[in-house]
């Protein structure tokens, strides 16, 4: 429980809340009874008395009788969360490196796949070493971002409730409440290898089961860096395209949407209702249609038909900047003053 988010009630002992101690008893005129029912009476309580009283009670209750109130905070207004986006940056927290290296990573494909899909579509558009150095470049770092941002979601796994701050709540739009302590990056609970009982607890854990098999569909798309670069396989060397290229796309990008599909299914209230409302659901639903699409493109350039594979990579890498800033809003509602920098 968050005890900054908490309020101590009252002491409540058989006099009532706080106790009042026992006053003197005042005679009362039975003509004055009347009176008494329409007006409120000033009782004078004798201040050095009723502090030792107050001392006494607090020393003899124990904590079961104390009460508390707790105060959850409503979400951000959408707009309020927004700014955070471009005003706070909380670097030491891991999960906002990985929201940046996605983000980052989706706007190098993205740029990637407008790149081929005007050199399919609109040859005139062509400048000098956009065949031989843009495309491979955009490629490169794309897929550097994505592995650097899976690999790092592993890690953040298992670092996922070890913070030694206190907790960030929040009451969602649909009455749930999410609670926030990750451990942060260079801090003392923070660790890069996980004990047998931190990785056991984490593999019991659905998103974490998703960013493993995204990390190894991540492993899998970027041998890709290797076969997409120019001379490393000729265009006329179908079996070296297909091992190379078309096959680690088809198995990387339907790993990327198995995984992003059980995320999304394991945020839902019931796994055949959808859940719109909430932001999370919404950086897991892009992110499937982005993976189906990167899936699509290896398996409609297996069969030729590169026009459909440029349009589903271009479809896919900017679904997928759009689930990368899903995921960077969602995250903000935990940072309301930067506390993770």
């Amino acid at each position: 429980m968050n005890a900054s988010a908490s309020l101590r009630a009252s002491f409540y002992g058989a006099d009532g809340p706080l106790g009042l101690p026992p006053q003197p008893k005042r005679h009362t005129m039975a003509g004055d009874i009347e009176a008494l029912r329409w007006r409120k009476t000033l009782v004078p309580v004798n201040y050095a008395d009723y502090s030792s009283f107050c001392r006494r009670m607090k020393e003899e209750t124990n904590e079961e009788s104390i009460t508390e109130v707790e105060q959850t905070p409503e979400p951000p207004a959408i707009r309020n969360q927004i700014g955070r986006m471009f005003t706070i940056w909380p670097y030491r927290d891991a999960n906002w490196v990985i929201a940046m290296l996605f983000v980052v990573g989706s706007v190098s494909f993205g740029l990637n796949s407008l790149l081929g899909l005007l050199s399919v579509f609109a040859p005139s558009t062509i400048f000098p070493g956009q065949v031989e150095l843009a495309l491979p470049i955009t490629t490169l770092f794309g897929a550097l971002f994505f592995l650097s941002g899976g690999t790092l979601t592993l890690i953040a796994g298992w670092n996922a409730d070890k913070g030694t701050l206190e907790p960030v709540e929040y009451k969602t739009g649909d009455g749930n409440t999410k609670t926030y302590k990750p451990a942060l990056l260079g801090s003392s609970a923070w660790s890069w290898v996980p004990t047998i009982t931190d990785l056991k607890s984490a593999l019991r854990t659905v998103p974490f089961q998703s960013s493993l098999v995204q990390f190894f569909g991540g492993l899998i798309l970027s041998v890709t860096i290797v076969g997409g670069w120019p001379g490393v396989i000729s265009p006329d060397d179908p079996m070296g395209l297909q091992l190379f290229l078309f096959t680690p796309l088809a198995v990387g990008g339907t790993m990327f949407f198995f995984a992003n599909m059980s995320l999304l299914i394991w945020l839902q209230d019931r796994w055949y209702k959808p859940k719109p409302s909430s932001a999370s659901w919404q950086a897991a639903f892009w992110s499937s249609v982005g993976s189906f699409d990167f899936a699509l493109t290896g398996f409609a350039s297996f069969m030729g038909d590169m026009s459909t594979a440029t349009i589903a990579t271009f479809i896919g890498a900017w679904t997928f900047l759009i689930g990368s800033i899903f995921q960077w809003y969602d995250l903000m509602a935990f940072h309301p003053d930067g506390w993770a920098t």
